[in-house]
């Protein structure tokens, strides 16, 4: 039977990409790496050394009076030029939350900003932060989520009652009578760790106000430079007209670039304030310190059972610590309303209730974080059906096969709402288990087996991925500041040049590439004669940025479109000039040409008539040039899918966890570049990694933070990272222009939960149980304590 889908010359193809050989040759430019005009002046942060306190009074004398030093403010001198922040609005569920950019009465966290500096050398600078003198009336500290929630704890801010600003709840009808009637229910609570970004390049800003226009320029190693946009027009009360947002190159995003900070608003304020250009460049403690964290969860979940191991209901109860403050633009419910929606996942159980809270403590805001709280969300889903398999005696591999979604089940509608056209779990799982050669593991290894001194286990999980939102997912969310739709501009020059600009920011994702060669396949020209623009909002229609696997599924689609608009115009002026309809025109290798035969007009043809520069005239009906603009809002979330397969080494003398074999059968729909999927693939097995094994924020019972570099906070090297095995599925969606889904946050989705579930079979002969993250080995050791005893 021949292949129904259509071939593509240039979607699917693994094209090198474009950004690269500019970045790798060193002619990047990142924020530090731009030119500083004449004047320019260095913003410095008086941060809090204390978790929570009054602020008694600021002396900036000593510090004023030194070499260099320009300026000085509190709070009192630039909340009347600077609104609050109001990441969130009262409705059901929500409270209104608000931020300053600088605290007015009181710290709320280690790093709350409360006085800032401007002097002209950033050495000198550094000197007279020193300087400042800042008297605190300590108050109680809430760090923890048990802390926060406990009966008469400290207020974070007072207007919010018991430290919630957000709380959810759902349950499909039936639930409480499903859930009394199961053979069994398994049930547990999981915790992961705080995390942190850390991406290559920490934050920084520089603002340039042109006192003649009224015009502010701001650069920022941000992902969201239309959001910043018009935030800083909300803020500074100035027309967005005047403000222009420029993403140079930005070192790594993950997400903790998705947000608006205050240096961000602060350096502007400051730039108009002194006519002309102000730059703060975060290090790598300021990014510990200040820069969102993520993944503070706690998750108590419950699974109810039939005999046969088929999942009857899940019932999640789940809390979130958010930090000191909702984030801007996303709120206080981003993590929260997706820790509950993710749970289930690839798995069809009819039944489902969550009540979900987040929570206020006296520690650095939580924000979006690649995967957002679908990594954690998996880990308690696998690893409570491993608890479930093992009760019932029945093999964990055959409880995720008797409970997945299978393809006689498309189009699914899972237990929280979520509906899907196309999913392929069962043949990624089998694809994965061949990968890794699960039968040869199962053989050479018995369980219970102590080799060299070392436990082995394997760990599978099948994962979703939510990508591709538009605005009606954050609309029903809460998330009311984030539009959900992206723009793309597609023209073609005078001289028959293609060159578009699209409303992301890249952060080395291989946008400039992947656009290209949607581009191409409408416009039937080689990917790398295109270029792309991105991250000016001078330059570029507006969007929402970039941030949850938006940009192939949306912005793409915005791209699809845009070229399509393009595409047809050639053809109408081609076909008017080679006297044949336009249907008869196909675009191949640079040129209009009448199928089958040899009637041809080159772009740049075609371009000059567009533009008037020469004789031959536009069809009637037609306008001058060769531009087409195009918005994109996908009608619903695009599931992609994957199976996660890891082999782990767990030495029973040290707790050391190795990872040895890793394998991933991935489906994103239809792939633009596999060579990039694979790419984003690697990366997040990487960060799951990292998560699963090391990686871990930690906070001192008086809010300290006591990870501020990284000799304290341990990242994976590429010795702990083993080659991985990829396998590729296709199911186009019909859900989206293209058929893409979102490819970026599903590799640590499901390393996460896959490396747990090794080290859980590892330890599987012990009675052990693997509830929390990250397994280092102080935790092993910990867990096979009782069996030593």
């Amino acid at each position: 039977m021949s292949d129904p889908r259509p071939v593509f010359r240039h979607i699917g193809r693994p094209v090198p990409r474009q950004e690269d050989d500019r970045l790798l040759r060193g002619y990047g430019a990142y924020v530090d790496d731009l030119p500083e005009p004449p004047g320019t002046l260095y913003l410095g942060c008086v941060r809090s050394p204390v978790a929570h306190a009054r602020i008694l009074s600021i002396d900036l004398a000593e510090a004023l009076q030194m070499p260099g030093v320009v300026a000085g403010y509190t709070a009192a001198d630039l909340t009347p030029s600077i609104r609050t922040m109001e990441p969130d609005r009262p409705k059901p569920g929500y409270k209104a939350t608000f931020r300053d950019v600088m605290p007015t009465d009181r710290v709320r966290y280690v790093g709350d900003t409360v006085a800032v500096l401007l002097a002209e050398d950033p050495y000198l600078l550094e000197d007279a932060l020193e300087t400042v003198f800042v008297d605190y009336e300590a108050l109680p500290v809430v760090v923890s989520i048990e802390d926060a929630i406990a009966e008469g704890a400290a207020a974070v801010h007072d207007d919010i009652e018991g430290n919630i600003p957000f709380a959810g709840e759902y349950k499909t009808e039936g639930f409480d009578a499903v859930f009394a009637s199961a053979h069994l229910v398994v049930k547990d609570t999981f915790r992961s760790a705080r995390m942190a970004g850390v991406s290559l390049e920490p934050r920084g800003v520089m603002a340039s106000y042109d006192k003649g226009k009224g015009a502010l320029t701001l650069w920022s190693s941000t992902q969201i430079p239309h959001l910043l946009q018009a935030s800083l027009g909300e803020l500074l009360d100035m027309a967005e007209s005047r403000i222009r947002v420029v993403a140079p190159d930005v070192g790594g995003g993950f997400g903790i670039k998705a947000h608006v900070y205050p240096e961000e608003v602060i350096a502007a304020a400051l730039a108009r304030r002194h006519g002309g250009t102000v730059k703060w460049i975060g290090d790598r403690q300021d990014d510990f310190v200040t820069s969102t964290h993520a993944r503070d969860y706690r998750y108590d979940v419950e699974m109810a059972l039939a005999q046969d191991g088929t999942i009857l209901a899940v019932r999640n109860r789940l809390h979130v610590n958010i930090g000191a403050y909702a984030c801007f633009p996303f709120g206080s419910s981003a993590e929260a309303g997706g820790g509950a929606i993710y749970l289930p996942g690839a798995y069809k159980f009819a039944h489902y209730a969550y009540a979900t809270h987040s929570v206020f403590t006296n520690t650095a805001p939580v924000g979006v974080y690649r995967g957002v709280a679908a990594p954690i969300a998996h880990f308690a889903q696998e690893g409570l059906i491993d608890r479930a398999a093992a009760a019932l005696g029945i093999d964990k591999l055959e409880m995720r096969r008797k409970n997945l979604v299978q393809p006689e089940d498309l189009p699914f509608t899972n237990a929280a709402g979520i509906t899907s056209d196309t999913q392929s779990h069962a043949a990624c799982l089998e694809q994965a288990l061949a990968a890794i050669d699960y039968d040869g593991f199962r053989r050479d290894h018995p369980r219970g087996e102590i080799r060299d001194g070392k436990r082995y286990g394997i760990g599978i999980a099948c994962i979703t991925e939510h990508t591709g939102q538009g605005a009606s997912r954050y609309r029903t969310r809460g998330l009311h500041r984030v539009p959900g739709f992206e723009g793309a501009t597609v023209r073609m020059t005078a001289d028959g040049r293609l060159v578009a600009a699209v409303s992301q920011s890249t952060q080395g994702q291989g946008h400039l590439t992947v656009f290209a060669q949607i581009i191409a396949e409408h416009l039937g020209i080689d990917p790398s004669a295109i270029s792309v623009e991105e991250g000016d909002t001078a330059t570029t229609p507006f969007g929402s940025g970039t941030f949850a696997s938006r940009a192939a599924v949306v912005a793409g689609g915005a791209v699809f479109r845009a070229s399509e608009a393009l595409a047809a115009k050639l053809k109408r002026i081609a076909g008017h000039h080679l006297e044949v309809a336009p249907e008869d025109v196909e675009l191949v290798d640079g040129e209009a040409r009448v199928a089958g035969s040899d009637m041809t007009m080159s772009f740049r043809e075609l371009a000059a008539i567009a533009h008037s520069l020469e004789a031959r005239p536009l069809p009637d009906g037609e306008e001058y040039g060769l531009e087409s603009r195009a918005f994109y809002d996908p009608p619903n979330v695009s599931i992609a899918n994957a199976v996660h397969a890891a082999v782990v080494s767990v030495d029973v003398g040290t707790g050391r966890v190795a990872v040895e074999r890793y394998a991933v059968a991935h489906d994103c729909g239809r792939m633009i570049n596999p060579m990039l999927v694979a790419g984003q693939v690697h990366g997040g097995v990487a960060q799951g990694i990292g998560e699963a094994l090391m990686e871990a924020v930690v906070y001192d019972e008086d809010g300290q933070l006591l990870t501020t570099q990284l000799l304290d906070y341990l990242l994976p090297s590429t010795c702990d990272i083993p080659d991985i095995t990829m396998a590729h599925i296709e199911s186009e969606t019909d859900a989206t222009l293209g058929g893409f889904k979102g490819a970026g946050e599903g590799g640590v989705i499901g390393a996460v939960p896959a490396v747990a579930g090794a080290v859980n079979d590892a330890l599987g002969e012990t009675g052990a149980f693997v509830n929390q993250l990250p397994l280092r080995p102080e935790t092993i050791l910990a867990l096979l304590r009782p069996v030593a005893d």
